[in-house]
């Protein structure tokens, strides 16, 4: 006969650690806004983005005496898969907000990649960086050697966060300490709808107009591969440091790309639709 579960107390997120909010940062469409989301309504911790540095920008060497200053708070850093996430970026940049528009994926792939919190604004922290690629290697590396500095610094996969959700939280709230860690068998409801708070400062998700609808497929890497070519996906992964794949938690990621290359790919590269 199995045990009887005791509903009440499932979650886990009862006994907070002692800190006043954690930080989340990540590139961006990395997951930063469900994260956020998440860790706020489960684990009951308030989450900051914009307190002290962008959330997107490559995290600055602040000093405290020889020592690196964080900031004082703990931070999770979300990442997607560099095919999924670029591809993700290039859909982003056929607007004129966060990345240059540029509608033609191979240039787009190869050509300098501007990052700004708003190219429709004056006065914004604004990065240059080689390609994408150049920009998803600085950002993570940059996380990563903070990490290594013994900083409060936990990598999640944003796959991993819409594929097992409640897995996610229990990492996440082992990493921060909870005396009672969120627990794997609760239920947890990923949002209907994505979330458009702001890519820049903190702020409620908003509640009026048109959302589009959440697509778990997003995360997929096997649709990413489809729509992008497997020729522009080996560009990508041509521009990707295999210590920083292994740092964000995809250690034999390019294997992993040659296996979930499907005959749409294939087809992708040879045709091409960009």
């Amino acid at each position: 006969m199995g045990s009887i579960v005791n509903m009440s107390t499932l979650g886990g997120a009862r006994e907070r650690p002692g800190i006043d909010a954690v930080r989340v940062m990540g590139t961006p469409r990395s997951g930063t806004n469900l994260a956020k989301h998440l860790i706020e309504r489960y684990l009951e911790i308030p989450v900051v983005f914009d307190q002290g540095f962008w959330k997107h920008g490559i995290f600055p060497a602040l000093m405290s005496g020889r020592e690196v200053d964080h900031g004082g708070l703990p931070i999770v850093v979300m990442s997607k898969d560099p095919v999924t996430q670029i591809l993700s970026w290039f859909r982003l940049a056929r607007n004129d907000t966060i990345f240059k528009p540029n509608g033609n994926l191979g240039s787009f792939l190869e050509q300098p990649f501007e990052v700004r919190q708003d190219f429709t604004e004056p006065k914004r922290m604004e990065y240059r960086f080689r390609s994408p690629a150049d920009y998803w290697n600085q950002f993570y590396f940059a996380m990563d050697a903070l990490r290594r500095t013994g900083a409060p610094v936990h990598f999640m996969c944003y796959e991993q966060l819409v594929s097992s959700a409640a897995t996610s939280l229990y990492l996440i709230s082992d990493f921060l300490g909870f005396a009672r860690p969120f627990d794997v068998r609760s239920v947890v409801e990923i949002p209907r709808h994505t979330l458009d708070a702001s890519n820049d400062f903190d702020q409620v998700a908003g509640t009026t107009g048109e959302r589009t609808a959440f697509d778990p497929a997003r995360a997929e890497l096997a649709s990413a591969l489809a729509r992008i070519g497997w020729r522009n996906a080996s560009t990508i992964l041509r521009g990707i440091d295999d210590d920083v794949l292994d740092a964000t938690g995809r250690a034999g990621f390019r294997e992993v790309c040659r296996e979930a290359v499907g005959p749409a790919a294939m087809l992708r590269s040879l045709v091409g639709f960009w």
